[in-house]
């Protein structure tokens, strides 16, 4: 039987379908009632282009299957546990415990933080008519709309447990911990930011910055390496299936990663 954790309920639910009435809900912003219409139109028809993205896009489904992939060697032979065991006893200590604080909530909280960052800075990028802002706060509010089916079906089907709780193999159904949500969370709006960055420097801060909140729930020791990393991840092509239909831009560096049998290879391509 599925174990459920503390706060899956109808206020999460409920939370989950606000999300994605939000995301069609932000260009309400703007003054016109003829432009609101043609905005929501865009807005709907935007998410809709960004599940094709992901769930139908054959490229997008066979690099995922190559990160489950992945995981799958990590969680269910000895590397997850080697890994915990080395940072718990080694690297684990009061600073590090210190620095990941900020990162010390709940799934749920961490959604009631970000959800109000994004529309609030949507809302402020309308009143200052900023681009740059309505761009990316939208872009994360999506990306997070269309990773979020497959977060919660991969975590509930992998099943397996923290690390406190017992090992790192995959049982199916079993658990709902096979993905971190944090990391998927606290990583879209950095790479969002990355992806939206023209400047390769700031692209490496900000992608650097994208594992920060996942790098603490290993210290945490609440998620196994897998987990973090199957999370990041997913954020990332979740942002990748919102740029694929939404990024026109001329001029505009891409960075792409992918993995390969000897390592991940990184692809940068700047569209004239």
């Amino acid at each position: 039987m599925l174990r459920k954790a503390k706060g899956i309920t109808a206020r999460t639910i409920i939370l989950r379908t606000g999300l994605v009435l939000a995301v069609w809900l932000l260009p309400l912003g703007h003054r016109c009632v003829a432009e609101n219409n043609g905005a929501i139109s865009r807005s709907i028809e935007a998410v809709k282009t960004d599940f094709g993205n992901f769930y139908l896009d054959r490229a997008n489904l066979t690099k995922l299957g190559i990160g489950v992939a992945g995981a799958a060697v990590f969680a269910n032979t000895g590397m997850d546990r080697y890994i915990r065991n080395k940072y718990q006893d080694d690297l684990r200590s009061k600073e590090t415990d210190e620095a990941t604080k900020i990162f010390n909530m709940s799934g749920t909280a961490l959604v009631l933080v970000t959800v109000p960052v994004y529309i609030g800075t949507y809302g402020a990028g309308l009143w200052l008519h900023n681009s740059t802002m309505e761009e990316w706060a939208q872009k994360s509010f999506r990306a997070t709309v269309v990773g979020g089916p497959a977060l919660l079906f991969l975590a509930t089907a992998i099943g397996a447990d923290r690390p406190t709780e017992g090992d790192s193999h995959w049982k199916p159904f079993q658990n709902i911990h096979g993905v971190s949500g944090h990391a998927f969370i606290g990583g879209i709006p950095f790479i969002t930011a990355a992806k939206m960055s023209e400047n390769l420097y700031q692209k490496a801060i900000f992608y650097g910055l994208s594992t920060v909140t996942g790098l603490s729930r290993i210290n945490d020791d609440r998620h196994y390496f897998s987990q973090v990393a199957l999370g990041w991840y997913l954020a990332y092509l979740s942002c990748a299936a919102v740029e694929k239909g939404d990024d026109r831009q001329e001029g505009r560096v891409h960075v792409q990663f992918a993995a390969v049998p000897k390592g991940i290879a990184i692809t940068v391509q700047k569209r004239y």
